[in-house]
């Protein structure tokens, strides 16, 4: 009897280790100086590791700082709860969540540089938007599926139908997410959804 041998895989194995030892020199850099103090070369320094290791991971400072932010923040699941209330609430939790963490300083000083630094705010979007719209559009597909809603609805205009409570209550109003507060939100996203996409 011969036993098959598994070909050896080719180029190194991304380790785990570095990555979060990158991510969290990037986020202690990113407080400590701030998006434009930030080099690639301090984090390099703080997380002991290669600039090679850095930059094969994350080539540009505008991809290493987004990923940083990233980690901060819950990953984004599709729930599938099997009705649109159920996938509405899910996502409210989930970007919820997200507002949730963010340190206020930190926060303050992304928000100035996403103003004024397209690049930056291309890769954030990469990381925290993009990935919110596409799976409120799946939460969305599945709903006209079933019937609850119809056609006609753009995503990213029915995403900021349920994100921009959220955002305001945050960082305008400077207040808690209560859990009360969200279910407001679910109960008045579902009724603008059901609203702009008539069945």
């Amino acid at each position: 009897m011969t036993t098959a041998i598994a070909p050896p895989r080719r180029g190194r194995q991304r380790s785990e280790a570095a990555d979060q030892a990158i991510l969290a020199a990037a986020l202690d850099v990113l407080s400590c100086d701030g998006y434009g103090g930030l080099t690639m070369a301090a984090v390099i320094t703080r997380a002991a590791v290669s600039s090679a290791t850095l930059y094969r991971r994350w080539p540009t400072k505008q991809e290493l700082v987004a990923a940083a932010l990233a980690s901060l923040h819950p990953e984004v699941v599709d729930a599938d709860t099997g009705s649109l209330e159920g996938d509405i609430t899910a996502l409210v939790d989930c970007i919820a969540g997200s507002l949730a963490v963010s340190s206020e300083d930190l926060a303050e000083d992304v928000a100035v540089e996403l103003r004024r630094n397209p690049d930056f705010r291309d890769a954030v979007n990469a990381k925290f938007l993009l990935p919110r719209i596409e799976l409120l559009g799946r939460m969305l597909g599945r709903a006209r599926a079933r019937g609850e809603i119809g056609a006609g609805l753009a995503t990213d205009v029915a995403y900021s139908l349920v994100s921009g409570p959220l955002y305001h209550r945050v960082t305008v109003l400077g207040k808690p997410m209560t859990p009360t507060f969200r279910r407001a939100v679910v109960t008045g996203a579902l009724a603008a959804l059901r609203a702009t996409g008539p069945t």
